[in-house]
């Protein structure tokens, strides 16, 4: 009997093995298998930081949200923000597109969202808003549109 326990022995002396299970073309960790099922729970050894997991988590776990309310051009409004928790833009908030932004390459004002990072102890106070977890956000009046910054200028009315 072999270490395989179920396999006969052969009679030429060969060993039965299993062929490799293919390897995963996007990550060093795991079998083509185990990403395509997302079957990660199942591996052994555990791995932690598998790039295919974390962007399947990312793609399933809705950012969460954040009410804040933002003062911008001396006029103060409330705003549901996005706070994605993964992935590009985890720990800022992303406004809608609720604000009017102007720059030189642009023939008219823009819409654009307003992206708001943590506050620092020396945030100037007109620039902190603060949202309903008591968390301070720093207030950004430049945005970027068209590949370039742009300022802006108040809200935009609907």
């Amino acid at each position: 009997m072999n270490d395989h326990g179920w396999l006969p022995e052969a009679p030429d002396g060969h060993e039965w093995v299993r062929p490799r299970p293919a390897d995963c073309p996007t990550c060093p960790c795991h079998t083509a298998r185990v990403c395509e099922q997302k079957d990660w729970h199942r591996s052994v050894p555990r791995h932690q930081g598998c790039p295919c997991e974390a962007a399947a988590v990312a793609a399933d776990t809705p950012p969460a949200t954040r009410t804040v309310t933002l003062t911008v051009a001396g006029v103060s409004r409330t705003v549901i923000a996005e706070a994605p928790a993964v992935g590009i833009g985890a720990g800022l908030l992303m406004t809608p597109r609720v604000f009017r932004a102007a720059g030189p390459h642009l023939a008219a004002e823009a819409v654009v969202p307003m992206v708001l990072s943590p506050a620092g102890e020396h945030t100037p106070a007109d620039l902190v808003a603060v949202d309903e977890l008591g968390q301070r956000w720093t207030i950004r009046l430049t945005a970027f549109h068209g590949g370039a910054e742009v300022a802006i200028t108040g809200w935009h009315d609907a």
